[in-house]
């Protein structure tokens, strides 16, 4: 067998692409890639986990944050432990936590190319043809729109996988075999389990979607085998995830309940739904202007836009197709009279049920509504979104290899080498479908804001350096304003996450952000930052804190009156340089109580 016809190939081509395409779009080549891509927001949290793991191998408990008390973990429920897991193994190669985000977001893009190809060629997509839109799913404009912040979900290379499971199911293909061993067991559970443990929300929704349609299966055939094969793979999702949330299960029933965290309001559901409008309408930021315009536009004026889901130009006219598809055969009662053969026909037909069903669940006001009522606790619906995204390029795939199909056996009769000119054709839509993903789905660089995170990087960096230079070993730094961390309010525009910001760079000082709040050790030290300030400084003594750090940005005022009131109380000299001073950007100033 010659290279050309490996199986293997496809996949490892898929990849490639898909690489490439994301080494030029985000230009990579000038990346500064110990800077995160992303530095603020739900990014910084992130980094912060990945630090933990580099410095104590998981991420659930870091003593330098929340101090004295600490950052537990266990108190915010986590089973999206594969990327912990990922994080773990890939900190053998850096222990940069920069680095080691913006490595694990790039190798991302080819992982996703692979599984999608995988999940397109059982749908039945063409080779060539599956190459090219598996790397437009890889690249897909949720992948840039969760980014780094949402760094588990922009990873969502188990979608293709759970998908196949899914679409097994609607065409009557057995899951489980009754050999024990069996490769086809081992398949269906590595998979699920796979899944179970790196995407809670993916996870749920490739339950939901599964049970609707093993019931659907079961009215159609009556095979009640086939459908508890499908309720056991829901068992084996549910369990998964049991067992990785069995770390906070157990730190609640030794610690407690903590109320405080994870709060979910059921008017969320809709809050974070989708659009029709949104998934059609081009991406954010698009690189065509009036493209651009019309979708700022959009989501400025119109209520409720959500995460700013959008599936870009090929995989919106994909769905589009499906529901084309969907209400033609409904209204022939499935006698459509196209000449595509009954095995694409029937395809099509199980591609766009599952559409459907996707849609209903992420639609503003559709299922995800109904589900809040009993106080679910999925918000996001809109993260379904990539699932819709996937079955709308495999739809894609059947109805251009039809086009091309259809178009070679009439050239055929006039041209010679009929299969040269079919593979040719193929080859070019193929190249145009990648070209015109590269060019819609992924948003232009800005060297401008990307110069600036990384001054905004280098300063924090310098300054907390600086601090340490001048600390011992071990000492606690108070950070004011106090945010209650995690999911609160921002305070003038400033982030409960950019309390994170010092630790990130800190390598032998204790930082009071960042612990959970709902504990009362973490709450009582919070509260030390409403207290007058000489009441507060005598709190600070008998806590044992040596300095302070002001957040400029999270005052009205700059901070100006209290950094004032500091100085005058503790008596510093703010003119040395030693015992105050400001970060090279002037958003941090560090004062330093005396002992």
């Amino acid at each position: 067998m010659s290279i050309l016809q490996a199986r293997w190939l496809p996949y490892a081509v898929a990849a490639l692409v898909a690489l490439a395409a994301t080494w030029y779009g985000l230009d990579l080549w000038n990346l500064d890639w110990r800077v995160p891509l992303y530095y603020s927001g739900d990014a910084l949290a992130v980094a912060s986990h990945f630090k933990t793991v580099i410095e104590t191998g998981w991420f659930t408990h870091q003593s330098a944050l929340g101090a004295p008390y600490g950052q537990f973990y266990g108190d915010y429920p986590q089973a999206d432990n594969l990327h912990f897991i990922a994080a773990n193994l890939l900190r053998v190669f850096t222990g940069d936590f920069g680095v080691l985000m913006n490595v694990y977001f790039v190798i991302g893009f080819p992982l996703a190319a692979v599984t999608a190809l995988w999940f397109l060629r059982l749908v039945g997509v063409g080779r060539v043809l599956g190459v090219a839109l598996a790397v437009a799913f890889a690249i897909a404009p949720y992948h840039f729109i969760k980014g780094e912040g949402h760094l588990f979900l922009a990873t969502y290379f188990v979608v293709p996988l759970a998908l196949g499971v899914i679409y097994k199911v609607a065409v009557g293909q057995p899951l489980w075999s009754r050999r024990i061993p069996s490769g086809r067991n081992l398949a269906t559970v590595g998979t699920l389990v796979l899944l179970g443990t790196a995407s809670s929300y993916y996870s749920v929704f490739v339950a939901l979607v599964l049970a609707i349609v093993g019931v659907a299966k079961l009215w159609q055939t009556k095979a009640w085998r086939a459908f508890f094969g499908a309720a056991a793979a829901g068992l084996v999702i549910a369990g998964t995830m049991a067992v990785n949330l069995l770390p906070s299960i157990l730190f609640r029933l030794a610690n407690g309940v903590n109320e405080a965290v994870l709060v979910r309001s059921p008017p969320e559901a809709e809050l974070y739904s989708f659009k029709l409008s949104s998934l059609l309408l081009p991406v954010p930021g698009h690189r065509f202007g009036p493209f651009a315009t019309l979708r700022q536009l959009y989501d400025e004026s119109y209520p409720l836009p959500s995460e700013a889901p959008a599936l870009g130009l090929i995989a919106a006219a994909g769905f589009v197709a499906l529901v084309v598809v969907a209400v033609y055969f409904l209204l022939t009662a499935g006698r459509t009279g196209w000449r595509a053969p009954e095995s694409q026909t029937n395809r099509l037909a199980v591609l766009s049920g599952l559409a459907l069903v996707t849609f209903l669940f992420g639609t503003v006001g559709g299922l995800s509504t109904l589900l809040s009522f009993v106080n679910f606790p999925i918000r996001s619906w809109n993260r379904i979104a990539i699932l819709l995204a996937l079955l709308a390029l495999a739809a894609v795939g059947l109805l251009l290899g039809r086009v091309l199909e259809r178009l070679s056996e009439r050239w055929a009769v006039r041209r010679p080498a009929p299969r040269r000119l079919a593979a040719g054709l193929t080859g070019a839509v193929a190249v145009l479908l990648v070209a015109l993903a590269v060019w819609d789905q992924i948003p232009p660089v800005d060297p401008a804001a990307r110069a600036a995170t990384v001054a905004t990087f280098d300063s924090d960096r310098d300054f907390v350096e600086r601090i340490e230079a001048t600390s011992e070993p071990g000492c606690l730094i108070y950070q004011l304003p106090y945010i209650a961390f995690p999911e609160s309010p921002p305070v003038n525009g400033v982030t409960d996450a950019d309390q994170l910001r010092m630790f990130l760079h800190s390598d032998a000082l204790r930082w009071s952000a960042g612990g959970i709040k709902g504990r009362a050790p973490v709450d009582d030290v919070g509260a030390l930052a409403s207290l007058p300030v000489p009441a507060m400084l005598t709190a600070f003594r008998d806590l044992g804190v040596c300095g302070v750090v002001l957040d400029r940005a999270a005052f009205a005022d700059g901070g100006s009156t209290l950094l004032a009131q500091l100085v005058a109380i503790t008596g510093i000299d703010a003119t040395a340089g030693r015992d105050a001073f400001s970060s090279d950007d002037e958003r941090f100033v560090y004062v330093r109580l005396p002992a």
